[in-house]
């Protein structure tokens, strides 16, 4: 700012009293001082009282992530990586739903054609038996025909009929 626009302000101050010069002070305190706390202090505590909210949950996360991390390492070690070629696609869909934990619900494995496998699975969770297809097709070229899944009572588990293809037919 310069001089000639605050000189007409000093001069408004100068003609003001003692005691008029203090009530003028002191409410251009105050506001100042209300400014201070609405745009500056209120806001900072707000964010902080969130950020100690969300750093919990946030590590809790991690946490969980990390020990997620130990087993999809596991399941990509253990799931058999040369495809329908060492023995077949029967012990190939065999060796895979073990490694990826559908083994249990495993009721029937027949051939069905050349190179086509009907798979019957009971009681399966849905996210391992959708991760156990993505590995049939990703490691051994097994696709799916056909598909029918049921729910069960139970949260996330499902029974299952497939018809699988392999690579060849």
């Amino acid at each position: 700012m310069t001089l000639t626009r605050i000189e007409p302000a000093l001069a408004l101050w100068r003609g003001l009293q003692p005691r008029e010069r203090l009530l003028v002070g002191g409410a251009g305190v105050f506001i100042l001082a209300v400014l201070v706390y609405t745009l500056l202090w209120a806001p900072l505590q707000r964010n902080l009282e969130h950020l100690r909210a969300a750093v919990p949950k946030e590590h809790e996360q991690l946490v969980w992530m990390r020990t997620q991390v130990s087993q999809a390492q596991r399941l990509r070690g253990g799931a058999p990586s040369s495809g329908t070629a060492t023995g077949g696609l029967l012990s190939f869909i065999e060796q895979s739903a073990q490694a990826y934990g559908v083994k249990a619900g495993l009721k029937r494995v027949e051939p069905d054609g050349a190179n086509g496998a009907r798979v019957a699975l009971d009681g399966v969770s849905f996210n391992s038996l959708v991760g156990w297809l993505a590995n049939l097709q990703k490691q051994g070229s097994v696709r799916v025909e056909n598909a029918t899944v049921e729910p069960q009572p139970a949260s996330g588990i499902v029974n299952a009929r497939l018809v699988l293809r392999g690579s060849g037919a």
